[in-house]
């Protein structure tokens, strides 16, 4: 489907109000700013919209493309571009050139793998890439200085980058619902996560420096294979919530007790057989504990 038989756009005053299925546009000074094409069985990218080059957002979402041109690092302006629920399998390389991106979608298609020189983008923030076929995630990753919140779930992602521990501005990480046995050393070097979710993954054990995730408040471990818990896991001073249902977890490290800030302990479905007497500890400073 081409531009012209899209045109005339829906004009709007913010994209947010785009009605799937109908071209939408916002304008200033006659120039597009914004453009949605979600819905509108386009199956590829239509080469007028490589002129706009002042586009901020871009909206290609649930549309049968399967590919998308190199040419598209000439939307030199572009801050957000979501092409969620299409059918690519790779990306050009060019994407990478699109250095002023903050936002990006890629989530639900059979995308192999995001592009090695993806790190190029300083200026990323939010990286959604889950229900694909990915297995890795390139060693570049660590470059995204920017990033805050990375969502990779669903996918079949069996190892991490060490590069990973080098995103210092990462607040949330999700990666539940991959192939994971294991973390990377550099795991503990993410100083600004705040929560992370890891479940139904196949994790046996936790990295023994897991305690100097000094910011983290939410920790979802559910449905693994961890048998045993770091002692070090008793520094997660701000520590809110941790999951660690469906594990075959005997013991816990007396560490727990001092988790001030610990208010949900979700313990069910473990091996654990006794209740620990320090168990009444965190009872006494309002932690719920599920059994």
């Amino acid at each position: 489907m081409h531009m012209k038989n899209i045109e005339p756009y829906k004009q709007l005053e913010t994209i947010r109000h785009r009605q799937d299925g109908v071209p939408c546009a916002v304008m200033a000074a006659g120039i597009p700013t914004d453009l949605a094409f979600t819905k509108c069985e386009l199956t590829n990218l239509p080469a007028e919209v490589l002129n706009y080059t002042e586009l901020k957002s871009l909206y290609l979402g649930e549309n049968p493309i399967s590919k998308l041109p190199e040419e598209i690092s000439s939307l030199s302006q572009l801050r957000e571009l979501y092409i969620f629920g299409c059918k690519l399998r790779e990306l050009p390389a060019g994407l990478a050139k699109i250095l002023s991106l903050e936002i990006l979608d890629l989530s639900h298609q059979p995308l192999q793998n995001l592009p090695a020189n993806i790190g190029a983008l300083k200026k990323l923030r939010v990286l959604y890439a889950s229900n694909t076929d990915m297995t890795t995630l390139p060693v570049s990753i660590g470059d995204l200085v920017s990033l805050e919140y990375l969502g990779c779930t669903d996918n079949k992602i069996s190892k991490l980058p060490e590069t990973l521990g080098k995103l210092k501005q990462l607040k949330e990480l999700r990666l539940y619902g991959n192939c994971l046995k294991e973390l990377p050393h550099s795991f503990s070097e993410l100083t600004a996560l705040r929560e992370a979710y890891l479940r139904n993954n196949q994790l046996t054990a936790l990295p023994s420096n897991l305690g100097e995730l000094s910011a983290l408040e939410v920790l979802d471990l559910r449905n693994n294979q961890i048998t045993h818990l770091p002692e070090s896991i008793g520094n997660l001073q701000n520590l809110y919530q941790l999951d660690l249902r469906v594990n075959p977890i005997e013991t816990l490290p007396e560490a727990l007790r001092y988790l001030k800030s610990l208010r949900k302990l979700d313990l069910r479905w473990t091996r654990l057989t006794k209740e620990p007497t320090w168990f009444e500890q965190l009872r006494t400073q309002g932690t719920l504990i599920y059994l």
